[in-house]
This record gives structure tokens, sequence and C-alpha cells, in this order.
């Protein structure tokens, strides 16, 4: 595969984003299960700088991360801060932190084994979003929401013009995250 330097770019960006904003939650909230999905997009990010540099021995490893991080990452920090608003910042986990890694591995064994449900859990991530950022008066998630979407639109095949879908994809991903953060860091 040639060097794509540009997408190894962008998902450098993404990357740090992602490990930028996870360090922050981990800072201000003390909770590893916040960041977990932050972790995942950026563990993908990563992989898939080293594919686009030019390393094809990484390229199953982007792929499965990435499809993921897609499908279990931000779904997952939309149903922890799902948690957070209904229980006005006092739960920071879906039940316990035992049970919250039995919630991830079952997400991600749904998301390998069955294609419909990786595509039911991305509009779900949406929909949730937006009525977050309804109930809440925080834009933040709407922000994010609208970021998401737009990722979505743009696909990650082909070129609108000289600039590879990917590349935008990844810059919305960004800014995804960053509203995200933002909403997250701005509850109680």
């Amino acid at each position: 595969m040639a060097k794509q330097i540009s997408t190894a770019v962008s998902d450098l960006v993404l990357s740090l984003t992602c490990l930028l904003s996870s360090y922050d939650i981990f800072v201000k909230k003390e909770n590893v299960f916040l960041i977990y999905g932050f972790i995942l997009l950026g563990m993908a990010s990563f992989a898939g700088v080293a594919r686009f540099s030019g390393c094809d021995s990484v390229k199953d490893l982007h792929r499965s991360l990435s499809v993921h991080a897609g499908a279990v990452g931000l779904p997952w920090a939309l149903l922890l801060f799902a948690s957070i608003q209904l229980n006005q910042g006092a739960k920071l986990s879906l039940v316990s932190p035992g049970w919250d890694i039995l919630v991830i591995i079952g997400m991600h064994v749904c998301t390998t084994q069955y294609e419909n449900t990786r595509q039911m859990l991305i509009p779900a991530t949406l929909i949730g979003l937006t009525y977050s950022a309804i109930i809440n008066s925080n834009q933040n998630y709407l922000i994010a929401s609208g970021c998401l979407l737009l990722s979505g639109l743009i696909g990650a095949t082909g070129k609108i013009g000289p600039i590879h879908r990917v590349d935008l994809f990844h810059y919305a991903l960004c800014a995804a995250v960053y509203a995200l953060r933002s909403g997250l860091l701005s509850t109680v």
C-alpha cells in the first residue's frame, strides 16, 4: 500500500484528540470507564497512523479496531453520559465497575457477530445524544450529534475534489470527541 500521508495526519490528529480528551476526563472525573470509548477510538486512529504511513502489517488490526470504536466506543460513551444525566452526576458507571466490564464485552461480541447490531447502535447513539442535548440544554451534545451525523454522511471512501473523504471523516470525529468531552466535563 502506498503511503497516504494526509490520512496518517488526520488519524494522528484524531488520536491526539482522543488521548487529550481521555486525560482531561480521567483527571477531572477519576473514572476509567468514562474514557473507554475515547481510548478505543484513539487506539483505532493510532493504528491508522501506522497503516497509512506505509505499515501494511497493521491493516487488519486497524480495520477491527475501527469497527469496534464506531460501534462500541461512541455508544459506550453515550450510555455513560445518559447514566450521569439520569442520576444527576451521582453515578459514573452504568451499574458497577464489574458489570460495566461485562456490558463492554457483550457489546464487542454483538458487534463482531451481528452486522445488524452495529447498524443499530450508531443511529441509537445519534438519537440519544440529541435527546440528551434537548433535556439537559447542553449544546455540546447537540454539536457532537451533528458531527457524528456529518461524519456518517461524509463516509470514509472516495474523494471530494482533491480531499480524501476519510480525512474529512476523521476531522468530523475530532469535533465530535471534543464536544462529547466538553459535555461530560460540564456535567456535575
